[in-house]
C-alpha cells in the first residue's frame, strides 16, 4: 500500500463523516440557529428587546463603555469605529446569507449534539466588534463581529497583514466559530510542568479534525491554507517531519517552539520564509488522521490532557511507521 494512500485515507473518511451530517447528508427538519441582529439593534440606539438587553449588557461591560443606558447607546451608535463599518456589512451579511448561516449553525448544533453530547451550544449576536478578537464566548453567548467577515479587498483591512486579510472572509465564520467553542469547551491544559511541543502539535491536530466535523469544511480550510500552499505541504509533508524530529523540536518544552509551530504567522520561522505558517497544525492533525486510521476513539478523549500529554500517543498514531 503507498504512502499517499495511507496519508489521504483518514482525510477522506473525517470528511465522510463530516459529510453525514452536513450539506446533503444533512436532516432537512434540522432548525436553524438565530442569529440575532445586535449590531443593527444597537446601531438604531432605541429600546431592545430581552434578548439583545442582555447580551449588549455584557458587551458593553468587557468593552468599556460602561453601563448600558441611553447615554452608552447613543455613543456606541456614534462611535467613528463602528460606524465605519455599517454599509459594508449591510452589503455583504446581506438576509439572504444570513439565512444561510443560520441553517448552517443549526446543521453544526446537530453535529455537536453527536458528537460532543456534553458541549452546549451558545446563543449567537452578530455585532461589530470592538476587539481584535472576531468571534468571542462570555458565558452562553456568542459575539460574532461581521466587520471581520468583509472580504480581504475591503480597503480599511489594508493595514493587515496579507496572511491576515486572507482569513477576513465570509468563509471563515463556520470554521471559526467551531474553533472558538471548543477551545471555550477543552482549552489547552497540560498537566505537566513542562508540556513538550509534541502535546501541543497532538491537541491542535485533535482540534482541527473536531473543527472539521463540526463545521463541515475541508482540512484546508480549517487550516486556512490557500491552494498553493496545501499544495505545498502534501509535497513536503515528509520532510517537514523529518526535520521536525531530526532538530529535536518534537520533545523540547521550550514554550517559544510549540507556539513557533502552531501560531498564525506568514511562515514558519524555525524552518524559512517559503514554508507557511502554523505549519505544526498541519503536521498535527496528520498525526491524528494516522491515529484515528488505527483507534476508534470519541474526539473528546483525543482533546484531553491524557491523550496529548500520553507517552504512546506518537507511536500508537503509527503516523510515518511505513
Amino acid at each position: 500500500m503507498s504512502r499517499a494512500f495511507l496519508i489521504y485515507v483518514p482525510v477522506l473518511l473525517s470528511s465522510l463523516v463530516a459529510m453525514l451530517f452536513s450539506g446533503c447528508g444533512s436532516d432537512p427538519k434540522t432548525a436553524p440557529v438565530e442569529v440575532h441582529r445586535l449590531d443593527l439593534a444597537l446601531r438604531g440606539g432605541g429600546p431592545l428587546d430581552a434578548d439583545c438587553t442582555n447580551a449588549a449588557a455584557e458587551l458593553f461591560r468587557i468593552s468599556g463603555y460602561g453601563e448600558l443606558n441611553d447615554s452608552s447607546l447613543s455613543r456606541y451608535a456614534s462611535a467613528p469605529g463602528i460606524r465605519l463599518h455599517e454599509q459594508a456589512v449591510d452589503s455583504v451579511w446581506n438576509a439572504r446569507r444570513i439565512t444561510k448561516l443560520e441553517s448552517s449553525l443549526g446543521n453544526m448544533k446537530a453535529r455537536m449534539a453527536h458528537i460532543f453530547p456534553d458541549m452546549r451550544f451558545p446563543g449567537v449576536y452578530a455585532i461589530v466588534s470592538p476587539f481584535n478578537q472576531s468571534v468571542f464566548t462570555v458565558d452562553t453567548v456568542l459575539y460574532l463581529g461581521l466587520n471581520h467577515y468583509l472580504g480581504q479587498t475591503y480597503e480599511p483591512y489594508g493595514y493587515f497583514p496579507d496572511y491576515v486579510r486572507a482569513r477576513k472572509v465570509p468563509g471563515r465564520v463556520l470554521p471559526d466559530i467551531a474553533e472558538a467553542l471548543l477551545r471555550r469547551d477543552y482549552p489547552y491544559q497540560p498537566q505537566g510542568d513542562y508540556p513538550t511541543a509534541l502535546s501541543r502539535l497532538l491537541y491542535e491536530g485533535a482540534l482541527v479534525e473536531a473543527e472539521m466535523q463540526l463545521s463541515g469544511v475541508s482540512e484546508q480550510e480549517a487550516l486556512g491554507y490557500d491552494d498553493g500552499q496545501m499544495a505545498w505541504l502534501n509535497h513536503n509533508e515528509k520532510e517537514l517531519w523529518e526535520t521536525i524530529v531530526g532538530r529535536k523540536y518534537l520533545f523540547s518544552t521550550d514554550p517559544q517552539i510549540a507556539l513557533s509551530l502552531v501560531n498564525l504567522s506568514p511562515f514558519t520561522g524555525l524552518f524559512g520564509q517559503e514554508v507557511p505558517g502554523a505549519v505544526g497544525r498541519f503536521i498535527g492533525h496528520r498525526i491524528i488522521n494516522s491515529y484515528l486510521d488505527n483507534h476508534a476513539v470519541p474526539l473528546s478523549e483525543l482533546l484531553s490532557p491524557s491523550f496529548y500529554e500520553s507517552t504512546t500517543a506518537l507511536a500508537d498514531s503509527r503516523y510515518r511507521q511505513i
